[in-house]
């Protein structure tokens, strides 16, 4: 049986993109997976409190920010009820504009010149108005 020229080529060529996205995909999962982007592990006040040393290795706080922010679980509490939930905030001269401040880690990427940070601030209501995370 006879092929077609452009049968074969057209074959090859498949196999090279099929190739290079294998590639691109182990090349993301791993990155992703040593620099803390994956896996978002679930906030419990537990392993917060536990995470929260400089000298930790793999900076627990890092990993669970993305589940604590996603699921809005600071929005609209008190100053006692956070301070419950996270702890107490150790003092600092980063954001001064910030009622509360909780270190999370060494920034996240290929180079960690900086640090990643929790930053919470009150309403005048005493209740959460706005959090975000931010880099010193």
């Amino acid at each position: 049986m006879a092929y077609a020229e452009g049968d074969a080529g057209s074959g090859r060529l498949w196999g090279c993109w099929a190739l290079l996205a294998a590639f691109i995909l182990v090349t993301f999962f791993s990155c992703g997976f040593s620099l803390h982007y994956l896996p978002v592990m679930r906030f419990t006040s537990e392993g917060w409190r536990q995470g929260g040393g400089e000298n930790t290795f793999t900076p627990v706080r890092l990993q669970m920010i993305e589940w604590l922010v996603r699921s809005h679980r600071l929005d609209g509490l008190t100053r006692a009820e956070v301070l419950a939930q996270l702890g107490p905030t150790r003092a600092t001269p980063y954001f001064p504009d910030w009622d509360l401040v909780y270190w999370l880690g060494p920034e996240r990427g290929f180079f960690s010149i900086d640090s990643e940070w929790l930053v919470i601030r009150f309403g005048r209501d005493g209740r959460v108005a706005e959090y975000r995370v931010e880099r010193d």
